[in-house]
């Protein structure tokens, strides 16, 4: 009898098409993609992978063995699996393996195809906007008219002519008429601030002359405000970077009128939660504040409109959307780590460096970034701002540079062990390699394994 329990719990173990964990599909695609990898390989492309999105990883320490990640136990699995096998300290796919892994990558390009087609372009942005914002009318306009707010129904009114002004873009967009949509949507803007002042002035001068009522179903308002306010936000980061990486005015301008219009939903929160208490103006006062913002915007993408009307290409630098300096800093934190960790033990050059990082960012075959290209490619042009990865590190003591060659310091390796150490808990805590060591804990001949593919 426990024979034959032990022997389901291995047939079970030992099933291909069990379902696999991320970790383990992560190893297929790296193998059936580069053929046969080392723990050192694998090890630096899970390290790879993690640094584009953080190299911290400070809350992993609270995870222990229960990370995605487990890259000892996932290498044990598929080899019980029969999927991979280990030869001379170097892994490689079986056939079934081999079978497995392109189920795996097939799925993850069809997956990868289908959210650049409906998420990643500027006409499907655009498109996706549309339903946004239709959304949010259809919701205050119904939030309205069930609580008899003024300002919610009023609020209504202006998303339902956010929705046209977005169909407007949509239209352009398709038609190659991108300047039509952003003439509307910079117009839009000055109406809407316009309006908002108005009504705010309107409203300072009524309490300060009459007696006002308490905003009746001030906790819907709030509610229905707030979940505007988070899609608004949403809506100006993703127009935001769309409109970057293809240098779309239309969609740029729409994220500054997204952004805007967190003020305006913020600004009626505000007004509801202190008409709970009685104090009726100060959601006026920032009615007015925010109306002189909203009309500054407008005034300046109008010049900027009328500049590319002229055949002048768009300063995007001069516009932020939301959580762009923190994905920026971010960003370059993670390729400074990396950099740092490149270096370990040995100096370069900056030419050299230059290398490197091109190799790696640009050239290295990485799981599930490379599918999807999450590659922070805004910030990949090393050749002329490698001073902006280099310095940092020289400030922070972290490197040093010595006739023209640049090394890492005490300092600086205490640095890369401590993050290295963190990312172990993605790999199996306590890990050793077939020679007794852990790869991750030991300096790395310079150049690093990784940067001889590619």
């Amino acid at each position: 009898m426990f024979q034959e329990i032990r022997d389901m719990v291995h047939a079970w173990k030992t099933n291909p098409r069990k379902p696999l964990a991320e970790g383990s599909r992560f190893i297929l695609m790296a193998l059936r993609r580069e053929g046969p990898l080392t723990m050192t390989d694998l090890e630096e492309k899970f390290f790879l992978f993690m640094s584009q999105f953080d190299f911290g990883h400070s809350h992993t320490r609270n995870h222990g063995h229960n990370g995605s990640f487990n890259i000892t136990a996932d290498l044990e699995a598929l080899t019980q699996k029969g999927l991979v096998t280990l030869e001379q300290n170097t892994y490689r796919l079986t056939p079934k393996g081999e079978q497995i892994a392109d189920e795996t990558v097939k799925t993850i390009e069809r997956g990868a195809e289908w959210v650049r087609t409906q998420f990643l372009t500027p006409y499907a942005t655009a498109r996706n906007t549309v339903f946004f914002d239709f959304f949010l009318a259809v919701l205050k306009l119904l939030a309205g008219m069930i609580s008899g707010s003024v300002g919610l129904l009023a609020d209504g009114a202006d998303a339902v002519i956010d929705t046209v002004s977005a169909f407007m873009v949509w239209f352009g967009i398709r038609m190659n008429r991108e300047l039509m949509g952003t003439v509307i949507i910079v117009g839009m803007m000055v109406v809407t601030g316009v309006s908002i002042g108005i009504e705010s002035v309107m409203k300072l001068y009524t309490v300060i002359t009459t007696t006002v009522e308490p905003v009746s179903n001030p906790f819907l308002v709030i509610g229905v405000e707030s979940l505007a306010l988070v899609i608004a936000g949403f809506l100006s980061f993703y127009q935001g970077y769309m409109g970057k990486k293809y240098g779309s005015l239309a969609l740029v301008s729409q994220s500054i009128d997204s952004k805007n219009h967190i003020y305006v939903a913020a600004a009626v929160i505000t007004g509801a939660f202190f008409s709970l208490m009685g104090i009726h103006f100060v959601d006026a006062l920032v009615g007015i504040y925010i109306s002189v913002k909203i009309v500054t915007d407008g005034i300046d993408l109008g010049r900027e409109v009328i500049s590319f009307a002229h055949g002048n290409q768009p300063d995007f630098s001069k516009y932020t959307y939301i959580l762009e300096p923190f994905w920026k800093r971010t960003r370059m934190e993670c390729m400074r780590t990396w950099m740092l960790y490149s270096l370990t033990p040995q100096s370069a050059t900056r030419e050299e460096i230059i290398h490197i990082m091109e190799n790696t960012f640009q050239n290295t075959y990485v799981p599930i970034i490379s599918e999807f290209g999450i590659n922070g490619e805004e910030l990949l042009d090393f050749s002329t701002r490698i001073d902006e990865f280099i310095e940092p590190l020289i400030e922070e003591e972290l490197i040093s540079c010595t006739e023209e060659r640049f090394m890492v310091t005490e300092k600086g390796l205490k640095f890369i062990r401590s993050r290295v150490k963190n990312m172990r808990y993605f790999f199996g805590s306590g890990r050793t390699t077939q020679s007794g060591g852990s790869h991750l804990l030991k300096p790395y001949p310079f150049p690093l394994g990784l940067f001889h593919k590619g």
